[in-house]
């Protein structure tokens, strides 16, 4: 039987890598992966169907990723919203949600539209489209 961890992790790793063939891949610690050397990415998973999807960020995660940011300097973050997609985030609208605190991040959206997030602090102005979690990598890294 395939870890539910494993099956929604690598439909999001997949996804990145069907973008640029030339990307690399390296597992780093739990629920998080280091892209072409240079940006960690941390991925949360819900296998629930429909919207909205609720992230929790325990003390544990926010200190991963702080680590994460004064080692490699560039953070992204994936929220896989069950079968739907891969919300991405950058660290800014990261910390802009959470305030470097325990707390919850909220992805929802209907048919045909994008992501429209809120935190357990503020909500981001803007919606993030589905097709962001590939083409953030590629602005980030430059493949």
């Amino acid at each position: 039987m395939i870890d539910k961890l494993h099956y929604y992790h690598g439909a999001a790793i997949v996804s990145l890598l069907e973008e640029d063939g030339n990307v690399s891949v390296k597992k780093k610690g739990l629920l998080g992966y280091v892209i072409n050397n240079e940006v960690f990415v941390f991925l949360k998973y819900t296998t629930k169907a429909r919207s909205p999807w609720k992230f929790s960020f325990d003390q544990e995660d926010v200190d991963r990723c702080l680590n994460m940011k004064s080692e490699y300097g560039t953070i992204v973050l994936g929220l896989i919203c069950g079968g739907d997609g891969v919300c991405a985030l950058t660290w800014d609208e990261t910390q802009s949600l959470l305030d470097i605190r325990p707390g919850w991040i909220s992805a929802q959206r209907k048919h045909n539209e994008s992501y429209k997030v809120i935190g357990s602090v503020s909500k981001l102005r803007r919606k993030i489209p589905v097709g962001r979690w590939a083409n953030i990598i590629s602005e980030i890294v430059k493949c």
